[in-house]
């Protein structure tokens, strides 16, 4: 089978490399014969057998000068894409879609809501990340869904970054205390909702010699915004008592280890979102998780025995970082690893991707 994955992918300074290893294990599969990536190769005459999506917005922002001027989108570049889709299917051409997210993060204005459902009626079949997801999309596009075959293939495992430093020498480099209970959130926090609660719930979980560090981005970087102290006023009211920190910079990939392995608990201050990398990343460095009862975050947390909240109950989230404490003292980010290695390997997964592309060619 000749795949392309018409995404940009490189192996150095990126922010999440899942593609790279879907595509580094697609690579050694015996059913494929050649793998291509970048967003131009959808619109060249070279014919795939397969063309795998992932994030459908991407496909319409590669169009733009600048990706993140949404405001510059026109219906054109909508129309491209599906054009380039149903140019090749005529020709032949299969079309899986990977369902990451039920609709583009940061999406406020609806501009992508038509566009999914239109590229989603053009595909032969669905890949999840969890049951739960496949349910949501049935239910979200019932008619775009029906009649393709769905594939549960789970999200893969981050054992790619370093893990050479001892958990001592971490804590020592990021400034975490001896003793300390460490809850971390790693990555983006988008929005206010996302940054108070992980601020309000620590505070009311209470939890003796306890800190809660925020690595990655916040929302509003810059004095220079209208909104970055109101939006940050709780954040910036809460650093007198030196138990909630950050470290808000961009984390190459080398310093990884350095959050993660310092961390006792991980914190996904998400409301409704459908999957996250941070629970994979978790379990991949032993470390008990804990997210949203939600999609398939929920669906992964509970199915390795880690406490899940509802972020709208305050007292929810916070039992369940208490929770997460207590089984982090027992030991069950162990588990956790041990369940991604069972459950998360990129072989598994390029062996389980390779046999949905083999059965969609077969329809």
């Amino acid at each position: 089978m000749k795949i392309l994955i018409p995404y940009d992918i490189t192996t150095t300074g990126m922010k999440n490399p899942f593609l790279y290893l879907l595509m580094r294990d697609l690579a050694k599969q015996e059913l494929i014969s050649s793998i291509q990536h970048g967003y131009g190769w959808l619109y060249e005459p070279d014919v795939f057998d397969v063309v795998h999506l992932h994030w459908p917005e991407l496909l319409v922002k590669s169009q733009l000068p600048d990706m993140s001027r949404t405001d510059q989108i026109s219906q054109h570049h909508f129309d491209r894409v599906l054009r380039a889709v149903e140019h090749r299917k005529k020709q032949g051409t299969k079309f899986v879609i990977t369902i990451h997210n039920e609709k583009p993060h940061r999406d406020k204005q609806g501009l992508f809501e038509n566009y999914f459902g239109d590229l989603y009626q053009l595909m032969d079949g669905f890949i999840h990340m969890g049951e739960s997801s496949k349910l949501l999309l049935e239910k979200n596009f019932p008619n775009e869904s029906d009649g393709n075959p769905s594939f549960i293939i789970p999200h893969g495992d981050y054992s790619f970054f370093a893990d050479d430093l001892t958990r001592e020498e971490c804590r020592k480099r990021i400034g975490t205390q001896p003793g300390q209970k460490l809850m971390l959130t790693f990555g983006a926090i988008r929005d206010e909702n996302e940054l108070n609660l992980g601020i309000d719930t620590f505070k009311k979980a209470d939890v003796e010699n306890s800190v809660y560090l925020m690595a990655g981005s916040l929302p509003y970087p810059y004095k220079s915004q209208p909104k970055h102290f109101t939006v940050r006023k709780k954040l910036y009211a809460s650093y007198f008592d030196n138990s909630i920190k950050t470290a808000e910079h961009p984390i190459a990939p080398e310093e990884v280890q350095l959050y993660l392995k310092s961390a006792d608990l991980v914190f996904i201050p998400r409301f409704n979102t459908l999957n996250s990398g941070n629970v994979a990343l978790g379990f991949t460095f032993g470390k008990v998780v804990t997210g949203p009862g939600y999609g398939v975050i929920g669906e992964t947390l509970t199915a390795a025995d880690n406490p899940v909240f509802d972020p709208y109950k305050l007292d929810s989230v916070a039992e369940a970082i208490r929770e997460g404490f207590r089984l982090a003292e027992k030991g069950h980010g162990q588990k956790n690893k041990e369940f991604a290695g069972r459950e998360m390997s990129w072989k598994n997964i390029a062996r389980k991707t390779a046999e949905a592309y083999q059965k969609v060619l077969q329809k």
